[in-house]
């Protein structure tokens, strides 16, 4: 029996030293750093992180667009596939004249963790403010639904 509990106990020792080894050799876990932020030219602000990405928003309702003194703000609500998420207003890029928007949904940071229950649910969406010495007389915004042409009327 003293021999079988020996053996064990050097089993168990010679275990945990080629472990304590094998983890000394194994290279270290690949550590994503961010370089650091440096102020942009200019102003001397500090860059903000980029909007997450959005999908387009189910639907959409109460869109405006209302002149300003400097350009045009765009308001409206979002059909949304839970209370989790928030919407936006995001140009399309590469089109000009007259400008596209896609009202976007995309999950609100506050909520990471949480859990939500799939339940369509209209949110009001962050109003975009755009500036022009021109405005357009009308801008299109898209859905996944459909696309509405969204007149600008003044203020």
């Amino acid at each position: 029996m003293l021999r079988v509990v020996t053996a064990l106990a050097g089993a168990i020792a010679f275990l945990t030293v080629a472990a304590g080894a094998f983890a000394q050799t194994t290279t270290p876990p690949m550590v994503m750093t961010m370089a650091p932020m440096a102020p942009a030219s200019g102003g001397g602000a500090m860059r903000t992180m980029p909007m997450p990405p959005g999908t387009p928003a189910i639907d959409a309702r109460y869109l405006r667009a209302v002149r300003t003194a400097t350009g045009y703000t765009i308001t409206g609500q979002a059909l949304v596939k839970d209370a989790c998420q928030a919407a936006r207003f995001d140009q399309v890029l590469g089109n000009i004249f007259p400008p596209f928007f896609n009202l976007n949904q995309f999950r609100r940071p506050g909520t990471l963790g949480v859990m939500c229950i799939a339940r369509l649910t209209w949110v009001t969406a962050a109003p975009k403010s755009l500036t022009s010495a021109a405005p357009p007389r009308w801008i299109t915004v898209r859905t996944q639904k459909q696309s509405v042409r969204v007149p600008i009327l003044p203020h």
